[in-house]
């Protein structure tokens, strides 16, 4: 092997050995680049529950000889006085002024008075009432009232309504 041979071998290899460690540096400093490279996140916040809040109101009635009021938050007193046979009514309210949607889980109509028969109209259970400035937030309903027998005195009987917020409710 002259001379010249090994001048050429070794080029070839300080070229290729030098263009091997130019890489290997190159990722070195990439690698401690990255591993240098951190970053933080903070984040604040406030979290807010909502409430169930929800208000029943007595409406109009067909006559004197019914009347309702509210006991409770959620129930309503239908009181007959001297109804002679008939049909009668009473409205009622239903408004959500609470932040979250609600459903009706039960209406619950406590004993009727021999000689009468009562049923709810305009609401059922399930039916969802949305929170307070969401249409509908309020629903209006109806107590109907038929009179078999003559009350002669006073007769009352209640009707109670349960809510949970809507994604409770369970069929």
């Amino acid at each position: 092997m002259g001379l010249s041979e090994m001048r050429r071998k070794r080029n070839r290899f300080s070229r290729v050995g030098m263009l091997s460690i130019a890489l290997l540096l190159a990722l070195c400093i990439t690698g401690v680049g990255y591993a240098a490279w951190t970053d933080e996140v903070s984040m604040e916040g406030t979290a807010k529950s909502g409430y169930i809040e929800v208000v029943l109101s007595p409406g109009a009635c067909s006559g004197p000889q019914i009347t309702c009021s509210v006991s409770a938050p959620h129930t309503l007193v239908v009181t007959l006085m001297d109804a002679p046979p008939g049909t009668y009514t009473c409205g009622f309210t239903i408004t959500n002024t609470g932040t979250i949607p609600v459903k009706i889980q039960n209406i619950a109509v406590s004993v009727v008075p021999a000689g009468v028969e009562v049923s709810v109209l305009g609401v059922t259970e399930g039916m969802q009432i949305e929170q307070a400035g969401v249409y509908p937030d309020s629903v209006e309903g109806m107590v109907r009232v038929i009179v078999l027998e003559s009350c002669i005195v006073s007769c009352s009987f209640e009707v109670a309504f349960s809510f949970v917020q809507y994604n409770m409710y369970i069929e």
